[in-house]
């Protein structure tokens, strides 16, 4: 009885669904109660760890049952689980983790592990602790500890601790995760992980597990693949995934004095000559990457608002106001904060997006100190989403306030310095001894300021010349400069994105025509089709090859890069080997615009200044990249089976022909849905690697994190779901495929816009769902009323 039970599908679903569900539940328990609470209740408690070793249990008994070979992908992946869920239990019950605090001067070898006290084989001092601070700000930039360990023998070694660079010693390792706040005392993570060999053994094998299913010509997949090669009509369905891509406008109602609001206008229209010059001029970055100022501006204008214009303007005329203006730019709503439960900390309406600078203090106080301070004092492995929110938004501040003073325009080069240093222009005025430049430049900011801006254009020549004079050695060419401002100025990335987009739309709505009357597609179409996706290539090559001349280097060195690379390849893939394959083409496709489309993502929020220490990760990078990948793929999926739905209303007696397109369209919804979660699952764990480099903790039940979990068991529950052949049929498959996308609707958004805007019921007053929830809930759950009765005709295999 007992080996029946445990041999059975249908408890693996039960066991798998009763672990999200509690996972869902526990993340709403954190919201209300904290991390604390869902931790005992939930996550950590010893009923929840049953489940989960119930569900090894169930995965062992299958696969001995089912006489699994080992050495298949399949097996290995599964077996991989079991080894990762066998180190994290010796983590959790053999390990150490814990808090080692240490004033500057002193030593201790004392761990601090919840109310016990464990002591390590030798001992730390702290020399000194250094903080630094971003400019103007209270918000750490960086902070470090610099320490001697002594042996009990005598023996002793210095080192550093500092974000993303920890101290491992006889098995301890050490992280910088705090500091005291007369920043005179620093506060070690401290983390011994019997269990991290195993961890990382099983991790290597999921990953190998999940890769080599892609090529094993035996899986799921490739079986999946041979069957709609030979049904070419819907495989034009895929590039469907690039509609995830739509963009919201918001709509900024922002209430100004009217001697702002007409010095708004004005600057609109009579600033874009002065603000073109203004983009040429040459600023050293961050990184010491020699650039048009315009592509900097651009970047700060993205960091601020999230969109590349304001208000009419664009980003040098934004720029230009802030540093000459900072009075009343500071009065204008033009940064933006996502989290509802901080816009009513600060007392504006929950539905504004974007505040002023100004709005952030009150009597010249920082009304945030308290609450930045208590962020910053926590482990990074506890910060929740709201905490997160309000460090990005305290960075945003930084950048506002860098802005208004100047601090970011690195335009003036200090003559004769061996290290080819520009400076900004506060320090220009302080430092550079040259008093025709300091002239001409505060005569520039008077014209500017009185709104004489054709009468200061002359004055941004001078800057130019002194620039192509004193840093000659380091300034780009004439040429390189105008062919950055091309590239700025044409969005080559986005067009190409909505390219694929358009492509997308055309093929859904000839391929659903096709379907209803049971023809094939036209040649001519094809052609077509083939010769717009080589255009769409050939721009592709053109536009790496201009950052490849703009940056002097091969365009992959950073995340955009490389996944503008990898969707070069996926469609260079698709012109080379499978121009006459609808289905291989049609994937390339939908990688391509998946990637094009989580790199644009990413530079909506360019680094400006240095990151919270800890975001200062190759693996979050990565981390972040190949999860967002698969948010496309199972989009895809959502939609597939939301046409396989319309499908099966439009079945009848008379149109029989429908039946093949519904098995073909659930084919590549269940291809979909196997790359999707080999993506999110390897990305998944890619971001624990990061988190237990970074401060020792693989997994911190953070609610997004949370929120990926649940995804990936959703998803492995609809993936598995033709296991039960009693009960599997086309029309479960595609509306379990299309309700699933609300996990990760819920991941993406609702964690940033819900979660995190919530409040306790002590406090009531709790976010609204937004309506277009309800309304996409109610259009699903018609649709499936309707498609309902026609799930009895029978498709044959």
């Amino acid at each position: 009885m007992i080996n029946k039970i445990f041999s059975s599908y249908r408890t693996m679903y039960i066991l798998l669904f009763v672990l999200a569900t509690a996972a869902a539940i526990a993340t709403f328990l954190e919201n209300d109660y904290g991390n604390n609470f869902a931790r005992e209740y939930v996550y950590t408690s010893l009923w929840y760890q049953v489940i989960f070793l119930l569900s090894v249990i169930n995965m062992v008994v299958i696969f001995v049952k089912a006489k699994v070979k080992l050495l298949r992908p399949g097996p290995i992946f599964h077996f991989a689980i079991i080894i990762i869920l066998l180190g994290a239990f010796v983590t959790h019950n053999f390990g150490i983790d814990g808090l080692m605090h240490i004033r500057q001067g002193d030593q201790s070898n004392s761990v601090i592990v919840g109310n016990q006290h464990i002591e390590t084989p030798f001992s730390i001092k702290l020399n000194k602790f250094e903080l630094k601070r971003y400019p103007g700000s209270e918000a750490p930039s960086e902070f470090s500890s610099d320490v001697i360990v002594f042996e009990k023998n005598g023996d002793s070694f210095r080192t550093n601790i500092y974000m993303n660079n920890t101290l491992t010693y006889k098995g301890y390792k050490f992280f910088q995760s705090s500091y005291d706040t007369d920043e005179k005392g620093t506060i070690l993570s401290v983390n011994k992980d019997p269990g991290v060999e195993l961890t990382y053994i099983g991790y290597a094998l999921l990953f190998l597990g999940l890769l080599l299913t892609v090529f094993d010509r035996k899986s799921r997949l490739r079986f999946l693949i041979r069957k709609i090669k030979k049904m070419p009509i819907a495989t034009v369905l895929l590039p469907l995934m690039i509609m995830g891509g739509a963009q919201e406008n918001y709509a900024q109602k922002a209430e100004y004095s009217e001697y702002i609001e007409a010095y708004i206008v004005d600057h609109r229209d009579n600033s874009k000559e002065l603000a073109a010059d203004f983009g040429k001029l040459i600023v050293q970055g961050p990184t010491g990457r020699m650039k048009p100022l315009d592509t900097q501006n651009k970047e700060v204008l993205n960091k601020l608002t999230g969109k590349s214009t304001w208000n009419g303007m664009n980003a040098n005329q934004v720029i230009l106001g802030m540093f000459s203006r900072p009075n009343i730019w500071k009065n204008v709503n033009i940064i933006k904060v996502k989290t509802p439960r901080l816009r009513k900390l600060l007392g504006v309406p929950s539905t504004q997006k974007y505040l002023s600078f100004a709005d952030f203090f009150e009597d010249g106080k920082y009304r945030l100190t308290k609450e930045t301070n208590a962020a910053n004092q926590l482990n990074p492995s506890r910060r929740g989403t709201y905490e997160r929110d309000l460090l990005q938004v305290d960075e945003l501040l930084n950048v506002a306030f860098m802005s208004y003073r100047g601090m970011l325009l690195k335009i003036f080069p200090k003559p004769n310095d061996d290290k080819e240093t520009w400076v900004d222009m506060p320090t220009m005025f302080m430092k550079l001894d040259n008093e025709s430049l300091t002239r001409d430049t505060e005569t520039l900011l008077d014209l500017i300021y009185s709104r004489k801006y054709t009468e200061a254009i002359p004055f941004i020549k001078i800057i130019q010349d002194y620039q192509n004079k004193e840093g000659k050695n380091v300034i780009p060419t004439q040429k390189k400069v105008e062919v950055e401002l091309w590239y700025n100025g044409s969005a080559l990335f986005v067009k190409l994105f909505i390219a694929y987009l358009l492509l997308g739309f055309f093929l859904l709505i000839y391929s659903l025509v096709s379907m209803f009357y049971n023809r094939l597609i036209n040649t001519k179409i094809t052609f077509g089709i083939n010769l717009i996706v080589l255009i769409l290539f050939l721009t592709h090559a053109f536009g790496i090859g201009i950052r490849w001349y703009i940056g002097g280097y091969a365009p992959i060195s950073n995340t955009y890069e490389t996944m503008i690379y990898i969707a070069f390849s996926s469609v260079l893939a698709g012109v080379v080997f499978f121009r006459r394959s609808a289905i291989a083409l049609g994937a390339s496709l939908i990688m391509a615009g998946t990637f094009i489309f989580a790199a644009w993502l990413g530079e909506i929020n360019p680094q400006i200044t240095s990151l919270v220490p800890v975001l200062k990760s190759y693996w979050l990078s990565i981390h972040v990249s190949v999860i967002t990948a698969s948010y496309g793929f199972f989009g895809v999926s959502a939609i597939l089976g939301f046409i396989t739905l319309i499908i099966f209303i439009l079945r009848s007696k008379k149109r029989t022909h429908l039946d093949s397109h519904i098995k073909n369209i659930t084919y590549i919804n269940e291809i979909t849905l196997i790359i999707g979660i080999i993506l999110l699952t390897i990305g998944n764990f890619l971001g624990a690697i990061w988190a237990n480099e970074s401060w020792g903790r693989y997994w911190g039940w953070d609610p997004k994190e949370t929120w990926t979990y649940i995804a990936i068991i959703v998803y492995t529950l609809v993936i598995h779901l033709r296991l039960f052949k009693g009960i599997f049929s086309y029309y479960l498959f595609a509306l379990f495929s299309l309700i699933s996308y609300y996990t990760i609707l819920m991941t993406y958004f609702g964690v940033n816009f819900y979660l995190s805007g919530m409040h306790s019921y002590a406090t009531g007053d709790p976010v609204p769902i937004p309506n277009w929830v309800y309304h996409s809930i109610a259009i699903i759950t018609t649709i499936s009323i309707l498609a309902y009765q026609n799930r009895k005709l029978k498709i044959e295999e």
